[in-house]
């Protein structure tokens, strides 16, 4: 994922981990990236959570989740 402001990365991780069996690959909070790893499931649900969560919070647009 890559959000911006590039700070939003680290709530994004916290709500990922405690969502879904996941775990945080990178987190970088100047570029705003986040790379998660775990299964498909996971990480879609994680995904999923990080959207719905920062729209709560934040206030964000959050981005269509598509798969390709």
């Amino acid at each position: 994922m890559t959000l911006t402001p590039g700070e939003s990365a680290i709530i994004a991780g916290d709500i990922a981990l405690k969502s879904a069996d996941v775990q945080i690959g990178f987190l970088d909070r100047f570029s705003g990236t986040l790379v998660l790893i775990g299964r498909l499931s996971s990480v879609e649900m994680a995904v999923m959570a990080v959207n719905a969560g920062l729209e709560a919070i934040l206030g964000f647009q959050p981005a269509k989740i598509t798969r390709q």
